[in-house]
């Protein structure tokens, strides 16, 4: 099932989506919109020049004697994607002080070890602990694999005495799973040599790395003994296979197979069967065993000693040492894609191991729709006076320019379905962000400089002066939800969505109360045209500070000094001719917090918070200074942030006048939201339940406003009547 939390709207931190008749009551001052402004703050941790990629990759270097090498420079390495220069986002060793320390785990495999080898392991891992007075270098972690199921310790720990008991007491604390009656039948009939393969160390090693994916950092699992059966054995299915590599991937995990007891001799070569499968008919048995599994993650295969303590070390020796580098993925609209990587580095006697490759999926990003058209606004009002087939056209063009609200609303008075009127709604609201049609843009020279700053003051005067006058008031707020269809159970986390269409999802009417600069939402009726939805799926319509200060944060954003602010264009409004200006925030200190749910870590309920540059425009009347329109744009790019949820979010709130006590007031009258981020998909595999991306969707909040109504009473004194004391 898709996983969506309530919040998943992308709200964002700013929401102030409607402003209030103006700016809230709340006054920023902001001076002279070209005046001096402190400077910029230097780039931060938390604002990279350099950001990450998609996939992480954690390699060894070692010189000819097979020694790790830890003193080189990014330049020295080059990334072949299936023999394709790739880019390296970001590149360092283990030494990075942003690096966590990597992680040892041990696995006890106790189905495939024969009691005196378990002895022997056992042994072995506990004189490595007890050096150096039980105190390790490393975090370690034991799992172990037993006829019961799998166990872990609680917690890794530097203590190797609290992981010597727990070896000596043969027995781990904490159960990643256990086996259920059936479980066990097979298992002793596995053991016994009538059922093959054992595929419950191929599920403990796929729990394991379940268990590590939301832990930072590099881990080493160091897997002793000769691995699990594998021939004459049922293939194991692809599927299988890419979910494997995915999450071993994902959790950054290098598995070493490590198997010190040469007899008696493996009845196949690993060598042979190293090519990663790029199909089910390319699945055998022996491409699961653990000596391939091992050399796919670019860890070590240690099979021709007999010294188990050595082999340890070169385990533990290759943690000191060990780079990180990311990258992109190309994109693809194939599953399953597998993809040869080869880390090159600028030195003939040095040799490079690191991860042989990766399956590449449609999901890992964004896609354009198949089979979309693109119209102008003309063009899609010919096709709606046309009626022909309109639903399917409606659902399947996008517009390139903006289409303003008032021919929208024509529009719509001529359509004749429910399901039209929310495509052609949706269509709308997606170009708010666009150029207008050239007969909106009025044909109109720039005015001066001086002018220009003379109608960005008296947009600042008003909203310095203006605004806090404003009564207290209440608005009627009818708010739609445009969302695409829930996906189908059958549907793999890897695919794009297959149905991208944007339908009505839910409403809500409320009344809004607005007193003494503060917004109370009250009397909500929620609208629901589809069952009643329930759980991870469910979504909330709140909107919290929808009469916020919008208008003071663009003024604000606008002119700062590490902003830049731009003539536009002139515009055809209601009333006369509009001043457009576009402006760009890059300097994140000024720009609003981004809050996204959900990340997949742990529960799939932690929140995604950023901050990102921010551009748009705003429409004022040139002669009040009274801002008509805003469009916001956070500066979001997954080629630049591929790990980010959220891929577009932008809100335009359009004003109007409204009369309030016997005056006039600009308020607001529309504002739509639209945010495209990816969904959440809840996965069991190998007995584990976990969270993680998958197709991204694109969700739109339309909002009216209207009914303004003044608080407070009026009186006065009727002719023929006195006033009595």
């Amino acid at each position: 099932m898709n996983r969506l939390n309530p919040q998943r709207t992308a709200f964002i931190a700013w929401m102030m989506i409607l402003g209030t008749c103006g700016a809230g009551g709340q006054t920023v001052p902001l001076g002279d919109p070209l005046g001096a402004q402190k400077p910029i703050a230097p780039l931060s941790a938390t604002n990279p020049v350099v950001r990450k990629g998609l996939f992480t990759i954690d390699l060894v270097v070692a010189d000819s004697a097979g020694n790790p090498v830890s003193d080189l420079a990014p330049l020295d390495f080059t990334l072949l994607d299936n023999g394709q220069p790739a880019k390296i986002r970001t590149f360092h060793n283990a030494l990075a002080p942003s690096e966590p320390a990597p992680e040892l785990i041990f696995v006890l495999d106790t189905n495939n070890l024969s009691p005196q080898q378990l002895t022997q392991t056992e042994s072995a891992i506990s004189r490595f602990l007890r050096r150096n007075s039980g105190h390790r270098e490393f975090p370690c972690l034991l799992y172990r694999l037993t006829r019961d199921g799998l166990f872990s310790s609680l917690r890794p720990v530097k203590d190797g005495a609290l992981l010597e008991q727990e070896l000596e007491q043969t027995r781990s604390q904490l159960a990643v799973w256990r086996l259920g009656p059936n479980d066990k039948s097979d298992l002793r009939r596995s053991l016994e040599g009538r059922l093959q393969p054992n595929r419950l160390s191929l599920r403990a090693l796929g729990s394991i790395a379940i268990d590590q994916r939301d832990v930072p950092g590099h881990k080493v699992v160091v897997w002793i003994g000769p691995g699990w059966p594998v021939v004459n054995g049922g293939d194991t299915g692809f599927d299988e296979t890419t979910e494997l590599s995915t999450r071993l991937r994902e959790a950054r995990i290098t598995v070493d197979s490590v198997n010190v007891w040469l007899n008696p001799v493996p009845l196949f070569n690993y060598h042979d069967y190293l090519d990663a499968p790029r199909s089910q008919k390319d699945m055998q048995p022996e491409r699961m065993a653990l000596q391939v599994i091992a050399t796919h993650t670019g860890g070590l295969v240690l099979d021709s000693s007999e010294d188990l303590d050595r082999d340890i070390d070169l385990c533990v020796e290759e943690m000191r040492s060990f780079y990180t580098l990311t990258f992109n993925p190309t994109h693809t609209y194939q599953v399953d894609e597998f993809h040869d990587i080869r880390v090159q580095v600028d030195h003939p006697a040095l040799t490079v191991r690191s991860a042989t490759g990766y399956y590449n999926e449609p999901v890992y990003f964004d896609n354009p729709r198949p089979g979309i058209e693109e119209v102008t606004v003309a063009q899609l009002e010919e096709l709606v006076h046309a009626h022909s087939d309109l639903l399917r056209k409606l659902e399947n063009v996008e517009l390139t320019q903006r289409m303003s609200t008032r021919r929208l609303n024509a529009l719509l008075s001529e359509v004749r379905s429910e399901r039209e009127r929310q495509a052609l709604t949706a269509d709308a609201d997606l170009s708010f962000a666009l150029a207008p049609p050239p007969d909106e843009i009025v044909d109109r020279p720039p005015p001066p400089m001086e002018e220009q700053r003379a109608i960005l003051r008296r947009a600042i005067d008003y909203l310095q002066n203006a605004i806090p006058k404003l009564p207290d008031f209440s608005a009627l707020r009818n708010t739609e939800r445009f969302e695409e269809p829930v996906g189908r159970e059958s549907e793999s986390w890897k695919m794009l969505h297959q149905d991208q269409t944007l339908h009505f999802a839910t409403g809500e009417h409320a009344t809004v109360l607005y007193r003494s600069g503060h917004e109370v939402v009250e009397k909500k009726k929620k609208l629901n045209k589809r069952p009643a939805v329930r759980g991870v799926r469910a979504r909330d319509l709140e909107s919290s500070g929808t009469f916020g200060p919008i208008l003071a944060y663009v003024l604000r954003a606008a002119t700062a000094s590490s902003s830049t602010l731009k003539w536009k264009r002139w515009e055809r409004g209601k009333d006369g001719d509009l001043a457009v200006f576009s402006y760009s925030a890059a300097s994140t200190s000024i720009t609003p917090e981004l809050t996204y749910c959900c990340l997949p870590e742990g529960n799939g309920t932690t929140l995604y918070q950023n901050k990102a540059a921010d551009y748009g425009e705003f429409a004022l009347n040139p002669d009040s200074g009274a801002i008509m329109r805003i469009v916001t744009t956070a500066d979001l790019d997954e080629e630049r942030d591929p790990d980010v949820p959220l891929i577009r979010s932008q809100i335009m709130v359009e004003y109007g006048p409204e009369a309030l006590g016997g005056k006039t007031y600009i308020c607001p009258q529309r504002s739509v939201e639209v945010s495209r981020g990816r969904s959440e998909r809840e996965l069991r595999e190998w007995g584990m339940v976990f969270s993680l991306y998958s197709y991204f969707e694109t969700m739109i909040n339309d909002v009216t406003s209207g009914g303004y109504h003044k608080f407070g009473s009026e009186f006065r004194i009727l002719p023929g009547f006195e006033e009595t004391k």
